[in-house]
């Protein structure tokens, strides 16, 4: 009994001094930092981010923490750091769209498919400009970028701006002209479709504020 304990305490303390020595002594260094999935924001930026430096210690690399720290950057809506031995640690970020975006006094504040305004910018080609709007609203922003979600490619195409002055008073306003009211962003994909169909129609200003009673006028 003696000779077991004797051995299973050996293998102990020989475990611990291997850990410890592992975890001090930088057997397995970082060698590269690799950086996947960014567009808009530079990689160098990523991998600062991160905070894990060419000779670090790959096991005293804090994946998670690195994680939260890239995820927090503007552009990146999440992201994932991975350690691969014996050198090589990889950070896969996913970035955000920008769907909308408002003119303020000091530039334009881009907004993704979460309503979130994250970042004063050139808005990207795709995005719509929303109008109407004196402050961020996140809720409102979300709403519209809804909207704009449920139109197809052709319709999305068409539009110049999105007039929103309030959450229930919705308008898309088209590259000829033309007005959509939509009114609140709720029946979405009924009323792209009703819009769709009601804009092959002679009109200015196309009502599909209830889908099922779409009225146009000159």
């Amino acid at each position: 009994m003696k000779n077991r304990i004797s051995w299973i305490l050996g293998v102990t303390v020989l475990l611990v001094s291997v850990g410890l020595l592992v975890w001090f002594v930088p057997v397995a260094k970082v060698g590269e930092v690799t950086v996947t999935g960014a567009e808009r924001t530079d990689g160098e930026e990523i991998v600062a981010a991160t905070g894990i430096v060419t000779g670090a210690n790959m096991v005293r690399v804090d994946a998670g923490r690195a994680a939260r720290d890239v995820a927090a950057l503007p552009w990146v809506e999440r992201a994932r750091v991975e350690r691969h031995f014996p050198g090589t640690v990889s950070v896969e970020v996913t970035e955000r769209e920008a769907v909308l975006y408002a003119t303020r006094s000091d530039g334009d504040h881009l907004i993704d498919a979460t309503g979130l305004p994250f970042i004063i910018d050139a808005p990207p080609v795709g995005a719509v400009e929303i109008t109407g709007t004196r402050e961020d609203d996140r809720e409102l922003f979300s709403g519209v970028a809804e909207i704009i979600a449920s139109l197809d490619e052709r319709l999305r195409s068409q539009i110049a701006r999105v007039d929103a002055p309030g959450p229930y008073e919705i308008t898309l306003v088209l590259m000829d002209g033309r007005e959509v009211y939509w009114g609140a962003p709720e029946r979405n994909h009924d009323k792209a479709r009703a819009a769709a169909a009601a804009l092959s129609r002679e009109g200015r200003v196309y009502n599909v504020s209830d889908p099922v009673q779409v009225t146009v006028r000159q």
